[in-house]
This record gives structure tokens, sequence and C-alpha cells, in this order.
């Protein structure tokens, strides 16, 4: 498998509102309604004192994930450097908060943590490969964590091997705006339990 340390990525569109690559939406500000509620039930189950996010976008779920769950340390890993910079930002003016430039799979990062929260953008072409995905994030997330990732629609969630998914709320939201274009209507709030 070959992986990326880091990448700088030319977007169609770097906007507040909206992060378009390659004609993809890789994250919207129409996304917002619906992390709000995912963290609103996050946070009536878990309450974490080390966070690990994967992915930092427009910033949105890190701003939630910092007043829903309020943890002690809050580590964003993130892999483009212009999306970096806005992150570093972001950490000053949140103290707790400690940016990582690089691939979550091959930063060191300072695992165990309590909840990852999983929203990477895959820009490569490589294939899939579900069950080394899930065996590195096993290995983030601690013996009592928990594992948290975005669902979107109504169908079934998505299964990662090693862990078990506990699905804590299913809602309606706002269109929000998908990445081959479509609109999504209806999302989950869920959790991965690692499996011994």
């Amino acid at each position: 498998m070959s992986i990326i340390t880091t990448t700088s990525l030319t977007f169609d569109v770097k906007t507040s509102d909206r992060l378009i690559w390659q004609g993809q939406v890789v994250m919207s500000r129409s996304e917002a309604p619906y992390f709000r509620e995912l963290f609103s039930c996050v946070a009536q189950v878990v309450r974490p004192t080390r966070v690990l996010e994967i992915g930092f976008g427009l910033g949105i779920s890190a701003g939630l994930i910092q007043q829903h769950l309020r943890p002690i340390e809050h580590h964003i890993a993130e892999i483009d450097t212009g999306i970096y910079g806005d992150l570093v930002q972001f950490a000053v003016q949140h103290p707790g908060v400690q940016p990582c430039l690089g691939d979550w799979r091959t930063a060191a990062l300072a695992a165990p943590f309590d909840l990852v929260f999983y929203d990477p953008f895959d820009f490569t072409d490589a294939p899939d490969d579900v069950g080394m995905e899930a065996q590195l994030l096993r290995r983030l997330v601690g013996i009592d964590g928990v594992l948290c990732h975005p669902h979107f629609g109504d169908g079934p969630t998505r299964e990662l091997p090693g862990f078990r998914t506990v699905v804590l709320s299913r809602f309606p939201v706002p269109h929000i705006e998908m990445a081959d274009g479509t609109q999504c209507e209806h999302a989950a709030a869920l959790l991965c339990y690692p499996q011994s």
C-alpha cells in the first residue's frame, strides 16, 4: 500500500462554506446540522477526555466536539497542508487542541484515545482495504474507547471488522450536499465499540 504523508491539494472551491476538489464536494456547511445532532447524541453516551479527530475540513466537527464533548485533549490529524493552516488557527483559539500534519495511517499519534472521530476525505485512487483500515483504527481506540464516523442516508451502517456498531439515533436532516452531487435527507448517529 502506497501512503502519502502530506499533500497540497488544489481545490476548485475553498471557502468557509465549501471545499470542492476535482468536482467532488469534500465538505460543505450543509453538514453542520447533522454534526450538531450527531455530537449531541454522542455526548449523552460518552464523555471522552482524549479525542482524536481524523480530518479537519471546514472545522465544523472540531468546533462541535469542543462544544459538546469538551475533551481535555483534542488531537486533529489533517493531511492537506492548506487545511492544516486553518487547523493551526483553530488550535490557537481552543486550548487542548493539538494539530497534527500528516496521514493518520502513518503519523505519530499519541494513542490510545477515548474517542476517535473518523471523517477523512479519500482523494486517492487506491482500492479500499477495509480490513487494514479497521486494524489501524483499532490501534488508535483505547480498550474502553469508541470510534465514531458519519453515516449519511437511511441504509445499513458500514461494518468494520473488529468493531461492534451501535446506532444511537436515526433522524432526518436538512439537505446535505454529498461528494457525488446528490442530496442526503437522512442520517444516523452511531458508535463503534472495539471487540476482543
